[in-house]
């Protein structure tokens, strides 16, 4: 129906763990750098890229998935991308609403799902939540939301744990500090949203006004990232990963193809430089 964003593994890790700004945003340059990558990923495997590119990353509403799968299988010609409806069934495959004949002996229904909101309703009688999640004070939503455009622009990530993480600190931090935080999470000032309408950018805003206006919740939100990243530099460093990834990618081809194939067909492999846009790991693990 419209063309989702799908990105490579390296893509997603190098979000967790390049460095991050006072205003817990990437450096730009290695920002072009890494999406130059990734766009070279959509052309060199004869994918299509999504119809928002390049104003923006992925669609209102759609989450960026994770594959390297998707572009060694459009390199091979094992995969192709079509954006349409499906008209009717007919033997030996489907039939699109441009009229084209797709052949297919399995056809899987994947249409997206509807976030359960209804169930906040049914429990708390509130219809409407701050952007801070706080229904009342010390009464907070802690659910996902819609992953609108700009939602990964924050030191959430991709990852609604990350989120639940941060928020569960704040929660403990106003219940012991009403006074001090009150204004910004259940203020008469705080905006406002129908629980069916909640979206990523509006809690994000309200986390970058809790680390700006407040040292806590600046050191909390510090201190998570930097747990965070030690974690992964202990778990996987970016050389590492680099190395692993590179050799996966390399023997999807014969999975996928069912015999070798040579590296002069294969899909090239663009992140290379990927570590050096990384911190070292001795500033990461002293």
């Amino acid at each position: 129906r419209r063309l989702g964003t799908i990105c490579p593994k390296m893509i997603d890790y190098l979000n967790f763990v390049k460095p991050w700004d006072e205003q817990y945003r990437h450096d730009p340059l290695t920002n072009i750098k890494q999406m130059k990558c990734w766009r070279d990923c959509y052309i060199k495997s004869g994918a299509v890229a999504p119809e928002v590119w390049p104003g923006k990353v992925k669609h209102d509403g759609h989450t960026i998935s994770v594959s390297d799968i998707w572009f060694v299988a459009h390199h091979l010609g094992k995969m192709c991308t079509k954006v349409g409806t499906l008209e009717s069934m007919v033997e030996g495959g489907c039939v699109l609403s441009d009229g084209s004949f797709l052949p297919a002996d399995i056809v899987v229904g994947c249409i997206g799902f509807t976030r359960n909101t209804t169930f906040c309703e049914q429990l708390t009688g509130r219809t409407e939540v701050m952007h801070s999640n706080y229904l009342d004070k010390n009464m907070m939503y802690l659910a996902d939301a819609e992953i609108d455009e700009t939602a990964f622009n924050s030191f959430f990530g991709s990852s609604v744990l990350e989120y639940a993480k941060f928020y569960t600190n704040t929660y403990v931090q106003a219940f012991e500090r009403p006074d001090a935080l009150g204004s910004i999470l259940w203020g008469a000032a705080v905006k406002r949203t129908p629980v069916s309408l909640r979206k990523w950018t509006q809690y994000i805003a309200v986390a970058q006004e809790l680390i700006e206006k407040d040292t806590t919740m600046r050191g909390l939100a510090a201190d998570q990232v930097r747990e965070r990243t030690k974690h992964f530099y202990r778990t996987m460093s970016p050389e590492a990963f680099l190395e692993v990834n590179r050799l996966e990618w390399e023997e999807l081809h014969e999975r996928l193809n069912g015999s070798p194939v040579s590296k002069d067909k294969q899909l090239p492999y663009l992140f290379g430089a990927a570590p050096s846009w990384c911190a070292p790991a001795n500033e990461v693990l002293p």
